[in-house]
């Protein structure tokens, strides 16, 4: 290739191109839904919620793009298969795969229920290996497209305050994501994972509501494991999957991208 006539203009350049993002009601789904629009990409939102996909949604439609809205639990098999059915029937084949959708959990590991362990494995991993499944079926006749899912710092390291079966979820999402971006790449699938620190989302502030803790002593435990010294803001996702979705990371993929102010540098 002569860079000189490459069009660098265009790296992040997301026109014509369909995303398909879960969790897109809100935090970090919607932040990243908006923001693809606003590089030219349309718009599937799924959410739990549908009167919160809609308003994603509608977002995405005000800056011009196509969108639509689906009620989708990515713990459900069936819903899965009905939800990326529906955004290929309304907008077209999936480029862009992001799973952002998620569940938590703070328990400590003697007392957690084997009910929780199972809910938080199939809607965390179980759903994202499905959600890409899925979505790959769509994608290998084409031979391309591109996948993002979310780990976390907790899928790395440990993180205490009763993150068992979330941590253990993520690491899964981890080693996941590896081994689907070599079974894919051949076929032009570039898979990779963006691995967050603390957010400041509406999960983020449910717990913090959640009585077992103290709210100031909490933020102050995850602002100092944080050298950037704060949480991340929902925008500033928006520029790491933007470059892992589009062209500008075209030599890039099975990669757990951390998004963590640096916390895993210490």
């Amino acid at each position: 290739m002569d860079p000189e006539g490459y069009n660098f203009g265009r790296l992040f350049d997301l026109s014509g191109r369909v995303a398909l993002i879960t969790g897109a009601g809100a935090g970090l789904g919607e932040a990243i839904a908006v923001g693809f629009a606003e590089y030219g990409c349309d718009i599937a939102a799924a959410d739990l919620s549908l009167a919160s996909a809609k308003q994603t949604a509608g977002k995405v439609a005000r800056r011009g793009r196509r969108s639509v809205a689906i009620r989708a639990d990515v713990g459900s098999p069936a819903e899965i298969e009905a939800m990326v059915d529906a955004a290929v029937r309304e907008l077209g084949p999936i480029d862009i795969l992001v799973n952002s959708a998620g569940t938590s959990q703070h328990q400590a590991a003697v007392d957690l229920p084997v009910e929780v362990w199972n809910q938080v494995i199939d809607v965390n991993l179980r759903g994202t290996f499905l959600c890409c499944r899925t979505v790959a079926r769509v994608m290998l006749p084409r031979q391309k497209g591109v996948m993002i899912n979310f780990s976390s710092i907790a899928g790395v390291v440990g993180t205490g305050r009763g993150n068992n079966v979330y941590s253990a979820s993520k690491a899964g999402i981890n080693g996941l994501t590896k081994q689907l971006a070599i079974e894919w790449a051949s076929s032009g699938i570039r898979v990779n994972a963006i691995a967050p620190c603390q957010f400041r989302t509406p999960g983020l502030l449910e717990v913090m509501a959640d009585k077992q803790f103290d709210p100031e002593k909490l933020m102050q435990t995850w602002t100092s494991n944080i050298p950037l010294g704060r949480v991340g803001e929902a925008e500033e996702i928006v520029g790491p999957a933007l470059f892992l979705a589009s062209d500008a990371s075209s030599m890039v993929t099975g990669v757990i991208l951390p998004v963590d102010g640096g916390y895993l540098a210490r």
